[in-house]
């Protein structure tokens, strides 16, 4: 499943986000977190002497199971938390290493399954607000620290959470194809902070729909790092480290 877009109309939501909007534009009211119990279960997989893994379930969009790996820090006290979201057709399994690194370093990651059958963002952008609802509702996690990290259409949905809820602040997002409805939720994500991963050879997202996203974020003014690799549209095992390197530093990881 993949969502595509004209260049021509990329182009044109991105003229409108580069003219308009004024610095205090408030988050639209889209893709609503659909509240309600979390029915939430977990079931523990594995344990080092830093981190424990766990396989956990919640009510996502239109009350459907969501399943996820949960990586989270043995260490005592409120820990920064970040949602890992893999590319399209993609497995939870996928970034669970990610999540399993993030946990060992003092933090609470969770790399959940997203529906390969869905037809709109809604379902894809709803999973992700359930999902910070349960890291939110745990005793481990500081609520103020929260994080979203995507590759390809995980990296699309992220940025287009960043427009809908505040409470995320920091986003790396990995081969982000700057579509429309991509451009359109970037322009309310003011006073969030982001890292770009793109690679040189990418073959699946044309170089200038990775510009895009880029130009987006540059026309805000937020606070952003940007990093090319030699690399196709999926990237080496070096940007999947500093990913998560850098979610530790902008989210002091290792404070709690």
């Amino acid at each position: 499943m993949r969502f595509r877009f004209s260049s021509s109309a990329a182009a044109a939501v991105l003229a409108a986000v580069l003219a308009g909007c004024g610095g205090g534009a408030a988050r639209p009211a889209a893709f609503p977190d659909p509240g309600g119990p979390l029915d939430a279960t977990g079931r523990a997989l594995a344990q080092s002497s830093t981190s424990r893994l766990d396989l956990v379930s919640f009510r996502g969009a239109g009350g459907k199971t969501v399943e996820g790996y949960l990586a989270f820090s043995r260490r005592s006290g409120r820990h920064p938390a970040v949602v890992f979201l893999t590319g399209s057709g993609g497995s939870m399994t996928d970034l669970a290493s990610s999540a399993v690194y993030f946990a060992n370093h003092g933090g609470v990651g969770l790399s959940i399954q997203q529906p390969a059958d869905a037809t709109t963002w809604a379902p894809l952008v709803e999973n992700v607000r359930r999902a910070l609802d349960l890291l939110a509702s745990r005793s481990d996690v500081d609520p103020k620290r929260l994080g979203i990290a995507g590759l390809s259409l995980g990296a699309e949905t992220a940025a287009i959470v960043a427009g809908v809820d505040s409470r995320p602040r920091v986003f790396a997002l990995m081969s982000c194809r700057g579509g429309p409805v991509v451009l359109h939720y970037l322009q309310y994500a003011r006073g969030d902070t982001f890292y770009v991963q793109d690679g040189e050879l990418d073959e699946v997202v044309p170089h200038h729909q990775l510009l895009l996203t880029i130009h987006a974020l540059e026309a805000l003014h937020a606070p952003l790092r940007v990093k090319w690799y030699p690399t196709g549209h999926v990237l080496d095992d070096a940007a999947y480290k500093s990913q998560v390197d850098w979610l530790q530093s902008e989210l002091s990881a290792g404070r709690g």
